[in-house]
């Protein structure tokens, strides 16, 4: 039990929010993930925005490894992601990224206080010239446990995007409010509250935003889209899980430019979006 209490406390779960690192202490780890979205098409809602098609496919997985006091961790994080993107009724496009997270995870002895650093090395797409085809970048969460189910982080995340320098500040919670009920997440990246009807179906709502670039030639593509959804949890075995999702997505954003100099944006519409993943999973609490 105290193997599993102190890889949960150390789970720095990378999504495809918040830039495609999404950081994120939870109730379980998703050791393999595979996922699908589609946003299909919204029909012209007026006649200045462009109609927006949008798929998500990716692969993601968490290797954790221990250290022998085991509280703290390093946990390796490599993903394959890829976007296909049509606006209005131009071609389609697709838009692929590779990545590899590190975190490290460290408990302060006799102490509530801890921290997680994350490291992040990426390459998105393959029309990214070779001497700018890698984005690094990284985080640091500082975690304070207030009590045993409560715990709060605040962090700084910067990355090198392909559209210059990306900053922001992290403010999260990981609180399991009682047997059957979590909230976990880390702000503006993602929040999710679950609820656990039994030990093989659970359901809640969750809230993600993604900010990620692309190459291409001569320039690069940006993407900011944030999603709230309803989604339900489906365990077909101990550890295999389907996942099932649907909402909407809000405030989207798509940009075409040159790296600290052009950009154009483009007016695009928000609309729905469903989402079905499978993973494998070990929860820390049942």
């Amino acid at each position: 039990m105290k193997k599993n209490i102190s890889i949960q406390a150390a789970v720095f779960f990378i999504g495809c929010s918040l830039a495609g690192y999404q950081a994120m202490t939870q109730p379980y780890l998703d050791v393999v993930n595979g996922k699908y979205s589609n946003s299909p098409s919204a029909g012209m809602l007026n006649q200045d925005k462009n109609d927006v098609k949008l798929q998500y496919s990716g692969v993601h997985t968490n290797i954790p490894v221990q250290f022998r006091n085991k509280k703290d961790a390093l946990i390796f994080s490599p993903y394959y992601e890829k976007w296909w993107v049509q606006v209005s009724t131009g071609n389609v496009q697709g838009y692929s990224g590779i990545g590899l997270p590190v975190s490290f995870i460290k408990t302060l002895p006799s102490s509530k206080w801890g921290f997680l650093l994350n490291g992040i090395l990426r390459m998105n797409d393959s029309t990214i010239s070779k001497k700018n085809n890698v984005q690094a970048g990284g985080a640091l969460v500082v975690t304070y446990k207030n009590e045993k189910t409560l715990t709060w982080k605040l962090g700084l995340y910067m990355n090198n995007e392909l559209f210059g320098l990306f900053v922001m500040p992290l403010a999260g919670i990981d609180w399991r409010i009682n047997a059957t009920n979590n909230l976990f997440g880390i702000l503006p990246g993602n929040l999710t509250y679950e609820h656990k009807v039994n030990r093989h179906f659970y359901y809640g709502a969750c809230f993600r935003a993604i900010t990620n670039s692309y190459g291409k030639a001569g320039g690069y593509w940006r993407i900011d889209e944030n999603q709230l959804g309803f989604y339900a949890d489906a365990y077909l075995t101990n550890h295999l899980v389907l996942n099932a999702e649907a909402g909407q997505s809000l405030i989207r954003k798509m940009r075409n430019g040159v790296k600290n100099t052009v950009k154009t944006d483009l007016r695009v519409n928000d609309g729905v979006y469903f989402r079905l993943s499978l993973a494998y999973r070990v929860r820390f609490t049942q």
